[in-house]
């Protein structure tokens, strides 16, 4: 049990910033500790989960942040983690380790500041710029048997929040649900907590924005996303999936779903960290925990559209399709 009182704290994470990170900026050198987001709430309390020695109660303590506010900013970092382990007097690497959690990736935002953060031996620079604001990052090389792979990574901010990016081939994705709060959308099982762990759900018409629907690579559907990113086509999945080679189910999720001792727990190697989120139609709630579903701009007919899912009893990225009045998760792709 980490007992520091806030002012060894403050002293304590100094030196755990100085001796973790090593950041730079294109803004006439100026550095403010790995996160140029500024003093933020949000961005002083990813900062402090980032050193992942203190318990979630005093990173709340720190940034003077209540406990929702912490799990907003942990809840996508754990996703399916069973929640008994989020103990808030927990140093938060027993919880991470207690979730099969690796480490959390370094998040960088800012306006009009780009800034490269490199944590640990093995990692290299790389960032983009998004349609609404800059995005900055680490590229890392993941471990085990794809070691060569480097993750370029960014955030984009939108409506209030800050989502992590992701570069896989030549596309950018979200490498998180939307939780933009639409017009309709829902929780899962209409729990606050969901919408905090897996984003929002949206029916089809929604998620488009009530555009047409389009095969096209890019769709050119911005739908629900920001400014700069759409909503995929069913081809564009095809590019991710292709991209990402066998077992890209396996590949792209984050971790296990449904059984810990699952031989086809996620490796999530590619960072895109798709979890379990399920979908909800006119029957009920399905599958939260198990699957995870999103719709793409692609439909079939007046009634029925595409989707993309990833399920806990499957290597694979499966597609089929739903009534376009069913819930289901959205992520965006980068113009």
């Amino acid at each position: 049990m980490n007992n520091l009182k806030p002012f060894a704290l403050t002293a304590t994470l100094a030196l755990a910033i100085a001796f973790t990170f090593s950041c730079s900026s294109d803004n006439g050198g100026n550095s403010n500790g790995g996160d140029p987001v500024g003093s933020t709430k949000d961005s002083c309390i990813r900062t402090e989960l980032e050193i992942k020695a203190n318990t979630l109660d005093e990173a709340a303590g720190a940034c003077n942040a209540t406990r929702s506010e912490v799990l907003a900013q942990l809840s996508s970092t754990i996703g399916n983690c069973n929640k008994n382990d989020l103990d808030f007097d927990k140093p938060l690497r027993e919880i991470l380790e207690a979730c099969n959690v690796a480490e959390i990736p370094v998040v960088s935002s800012s306006s009009g500041v780009s800034s490269s953060c490199v944590v640990g031996s093995s990692s290299s620079v790389g960032g983009s710029s998004s349609g609404t604001s800059s995005t900055g990052g680490s590229s890392s090389s993941t471990g085990g048997s794809s070691s060569s792979i480097v993750i370029e990574r960014g955030t984009v901010e939108y409506e209030g929040y800050t989502y992590k990016t992701v570069k896989i081939g030549t596309q950018w994705w979200f490498a998180e649900n939307l939780r933009y709060n639409a017009e309709g959308s829902v929780c899962y099982a209409e729990g606050q907590l969901n919408c905090n762990s897996y984003g929002r759900l949206y029916d089809w018409n929604t998620a488009m924005n009530n555009s047409a629907t389009s095969t096209s690579n890019p769709s050119g559907v911005r739908g629900i996303c920001p400014d700069g990113w759409h909503l995929p086509s069913h081809s564009e999945w095809t590019e991710l999936t292709d991209y990402v080679g066998s077992n890209a189910g396996m590949k792209l999720k984050k971790g296990c779903f449904y059984d810990e001792d699952d031989d086809l727990c996620g490796s999530d190697e590619f960072g895109f960290s798709a979890l379990s989120s399920g979908y909800g139609n006119s029957s009920g709630w399905n599958y939260i925990g198990e699957r995870g579903y999103w719709w793409t701009a692609t439909d079939i007919d007046e009634n029925r559209a595409m989707y993309r899912s990833v399920s806990y009893n499957s290597s694979n990225v499966t597609s089929s399709y739903l009534s376009k009045t069913s819930l289901l998760s959205v992520r965006c792709v980068k113009n």
